[in-house]
């Protein structure tokens, strides 16, 4: 089987990406309608790579930029042939192209807990999506994490890990558990200002992540595996 993975400039092959992977995917509760999606995608504000089979999308990752990151928004491949490689070469093809930006300190990327989220057959098993994340180097940061209502009328998202995939300043799970180096930390903080905005407006729920991000100590990074440590 021969994956190659390409740049989405087109809106066309990335309307089929969204339609044939993403939507079968994901909840709506955790995508992006497909209207905004691609007026995104034409902005800017998204950038995509498709993985391809002759003529035929198998996979895709999705990545926003938000301050000195890029968060992988969504990474799918197709339900028939996951396990097979095909979202391995998307993660490599994005961390490589990404980090290639001087303006990107670090990737980023939103995971659901395996105690707090099940396995579905259509949108994956959240034990596996965390062995394949720690397979590619990633780590768990010690902070409480929801994902923003996606859009209007929707809702958090809660019960989620907060991972670094990629750091231009070290290699993501360097002798985890370890402290983010200072310029790890402040690109964090950074995200979590552009994703939640300052912490004078907070809620509650959104300020105990501005005060953990804030902490004197700095911010703990440790394996994926122990994400049980994390507080919720």
């Amino acid at each position: 089987m021969s994956v190659r993975v390409e740049s989405a400039s087109d809106m066309g092959p990335l309307e089929r990406a969204y339609v044939e992977i993403l939507a079968p995917s994901f909840p709506a509760s955790e995508l992006t309608p497909r209207s905004a999606f691609l007026a995104q995608a034409r902005s800017g504000e998204l950038v995509a790579l498709v993985a391809w089979i002759d003529d035929v999308p198998c996979g895709v990752i999705v990545g926003e930029r938000a301050g000195s990151t890029m968060l992988i928004a969504w990474l799918a491949v197709r339900a028939d042939l996951r396990g097979r490689g095909v979202g391995s070469a998307l993660l490599d093809a994005g961390k490589e192209e990404w980090m290639r930006s001087p303006d990107v300190e670090l990737v980023l990327a939103e995971l659901e807990r395996p105690d707090m989220h099940v396995a579905d057959e259509a949108f994956g098993d959240p034990r596996r999506r965390i062995r394949f994340y720690a397979g590619h180097g990633a780590a768990a940061l010690d902070l409480p994490y929801y994902q923003p209502s996606i859009t209007e009328g929707m809702p958090r998202v809660r019960g989620l890990i907060l991972a670094l995939v990629a750091s231009r300043t070290t290699a993501a799970t360097t002798a985890t558990p370890r402290m983010l180096e200072a310029v790890e930390a402040a690109a964090v903080r950074s995200y979590l200002l552009e994703t939640f905005g300052s912490p004078a407006d907070a809620d509650a729920e959104t300020a105990r992540i501005h005060t953990a991000a804030g902490a004197q100590e700095g911010i703990r990074l440790v394996a994926l595996d122990d994400y049980r440590e994390i507080p919720v």
